[in-house]
């Protein structure tokens, strides 16, 4: 059984990474946000697509590539801070900026649907884990990538809910949005998650469901850190 993860898995907008990076800070663990393994990935692979100079989709160009070479030689290094900010680095360069366009961004489903890449982002992982503790977030932490670990959370919510946090996300930021066409695009994210044939979407048997619909983040933090083994919390103190 896993004692240096704490996974927290969920659907978009349970507000799994900001929990997850207060958590780590309690516990004096690591943040890891796993999705940024794929954005880099996705970075790498794409590149080698642009230097292609192809007239197809990224798409259509990967369908007819074999997907094992495309990660040789490829390292990912993420680098913690007291923040929570993980700085990502692929080969040697720092991409945590270049990882987060809206270009990686829209190709970034082609990579993570696959099993190679999964796998390979899942060693990457998984590696980690042997030299740090971690509070890692995504869709199949606690199901797929530590199946082991020996705190498993699963944070859920409405989509009317999480539209309306993401709608005032965006509202902060100046940017104005339509609220409906939010909480469909959630909707048709969580069926896709759901749905997907590699790593779905799902609860695992033994994750501790909390409903963060009614709850603010600091309730979300304290019952997750009353459901710990109190050691954990007092060796970090």
């Amino acid at each position: 059984m896993t004692e240096n993860v704490i996974a927290l898995d969920g659907p978009a907008g349970t507000g799994k990474s900001t929990v997850a990076r207060e958590l780590s800070k309690k516990l004096g663990f690591e943040y890891l946000d796993s999705g940024a393994f794929y954005r880099a990935l996705t970075l790498h692979i794409f590149k080698i697509y642009v230097s292609k100079n192809s007239s197809i989709s990224f798409s259509d160009w990967l369908s007819g590539k074999e997907f094992l070479p495309l990660t040789e030689g490829v390292e990912i290094f993420c680098e913690f801070s007291e923040t929570g900010e993980n700085r990502i680095f692929l080969n040697g360069e720092d991409v945590s900026t270049d990882i987060r366009t809206p270009e990686i961004t829209r190709e970034i489903k082609y990579i993570a649907d696959k099993a190679v890449f999964r796998e390979f982002v899942n060693s990457q992982l998984r590696k980690l884990s042997q030299t740090h503790r971690l509070v890692m977030d995504g869709r199949d932490i606690g199901t797929h990538v530590f199946p082991d670990a020996r705190y498993k959370f699963f944070l859920t919510a409405s989509s009317r809910v999480r539209a309306e946090r993401r709608y005032n996300q965006l509202l902060e930021q100046g940017i104005r949005s339509d609220l409906e066409e939010i909480e469909k695009e959630i909707v048709i994210r969580d069926k896709s998650d759901t749905e997907r044939e590699i790593a779905p979407l799902r609860k695992a048997e033994d994750a501790i469901l909390i409903d963060t619909d009614n709850l603010p983040k600091n309730s979300v933090i304290s019952k997750i850190l009353g459901c710990l083994d109190s050691g954990i919390y007092n060796d970090s103190h």
